[in-house]
């Protein structure tokens, strides 16, 4: 798309150039006599000749030096990546601009070269989609990528293994979970799990409980998955004997978490799993997990438990499912929350504290959180226990 300054252009010989680009058609681009027989991509490289002549080809110049590299190059691929780090980092200051002039050569970049640089690309790209107000329009190029990546998705590569197609699969739904994008042919995705796993396993290539686990996990949690998706990992994942699991385990963890997630939020999915499947998650549900991090204390969950015992408050340390709780009473299912002050990932719709609340409140707990930000403002020993005192009132869990 050329500048309307331009119409010179259009006396020189002409010369059609079709380049499919994720679904994007150029169609009669201008271009100056003798360079129709150059072989290299006409369009760009006519553009970087053009952008030495045109002031207004200049807007490309912030891609870099290498704007105009072989598509699907590490350089460009690079290059890339660095103008959407630089986009995100002065957020304070958006440039939709900057990244409309660059849109052909991200759309290239997600529907060409290899798959991690693909998948480099739009990581920084859902960065930039994450970023409050999101003020950069970036599902476009989601949907370039999507329409590519899944008529590739099939037999395994040369030298893939079924974990790398998992990793890589939860790479994908990352990246558009962050950007908020939900688009229908992800269900392509869930229908590759569902009935290209098995057939894989069937061949020999078996998918371990840590990659199944993932993998599932990262469907639940962002809200990407599908019935038979489900079913396909947790089958994969009982596969393995829990004896060998230790108590304290990642993959145990997220076995816990996947069983509490599909038991309070996807009761759709709990409805359609087979028999076999439900009582494996039975049996996760009655598990032991232990979490190190319930005897490590912070600041503040040690100031509470500590103001909370002044109150008559029991302040016991206790195992719910995969949440760790510091300070609580198990018998009447109430728990203080000390909430530590963190930066999550973009594009969250809930961070793991709003998370954990509504799990408890589901299954008749009370929870009252209270965060550092709010602990840390308060001048003094008798400030501390008149907050902590106000809560209890107002919640009557304190006889006068």
């Amino acid at each position: 798309k050329f500048p309307a300054s331009l119409p010179h252009l259009a006396t020189h010989t002409m010369r059609s150039y079709q380049m499919r680009c994720g679904g994007l058609m150029w169609r009669r681009l201008p271009c100056r006599r003798g360079l129709a027989t150059l072989r290299v991509q006409p369009p760009l490289y006519i553009l970087s000749v053009l952008a030495r002549q045109e002031p207004q080809l200049a807007l490309l110049a912030p891609v870099g030096r290498r704007t105009f590299a072989e598509a699907g190059s590490p350089a460009q691929t690079a290059d890339l990546i660095t103008l959407l780090e630089e986009l995100r980092k002065a957020a304070g200051t958006p440039d939709p601009g900057r990244l409309e002039a660059a849109g052909p050569l991200l759309q290239r970049g997600v529907v060409e070269g290899p798959i991690p640089g693909r998948l480099g690309v739009l990581r920084a790209l859902s960065a930039l989609g994450s970023l409050p107000g999101r003020p950069y329009a970036v599902g476009s190029f989601f949907l370039f990528f999507l329409e590519d990546y899944v008529r590739e998705l099939g037999a395994l590569r040369d030298g893939e293994t079924i974990s790398d197609r998992a990793s890589e699969l939860r790479e994908v739904l990352r990246c558009f979970h962050a950007a908020g994008i939900s688009a229908e042919p992800l269900r392509l995705v869930y229908e590759h799990v569902a009935q290209d796993f098995p057939e894989f396993e069937v061949a020999g290539a078996l998918l371990p409980l840590s990659a199944a686990a993932s993998l599932c996990h990262t469907m639940l949690a962002t809200g990407l998955s599908s019935p038979a998706a489900v079913t396909v990992l947790l089958r994969a994942s009982l596969r393995e004997p829990l004896v060998h699991i230790a108590d304290d385990a990642q993959e145990l963890r997220l076995l816990k978490m996947i069983e509490m997630l599909i038991r309070l939020d996807y009761l759709h999915t709990q409805e359609q799993l087979p028999p076999d499947v439900t009582e494996y998650l039975s049996v996760i549900r009655d598990l032991r997990y232990y979490d190190r991090e319930l005897r490590r204390d912070t600041a503040l969950s040690y100031q509470l438990s500590f103001f909370l015992r002044k109150h008559g408050f029991p302040s016991k340390r206790h195992m719910l499912g995969p949440y760790p709780l510091k300070v609580c009473d198990p018998e009447e299912r109430i728990n203080f929350e000390p909430v530590e002050d963190r930066e999550f990932r973009g594009g969250m719709p809930e961070d793991p504290f709003a998370r954990k609340r509504r799990h408890l409140e589901a299954i008749g707990w009370r929870n009252f959180q209270v965060s550092s930000s709010t602990w840390g403002a308060l001048p003094s020993y008798e400030a501390k226990a008149a907050h902590l005192r106000r809560i209890l009132k107002e919640n009557d869990l304190l006889s006068l």
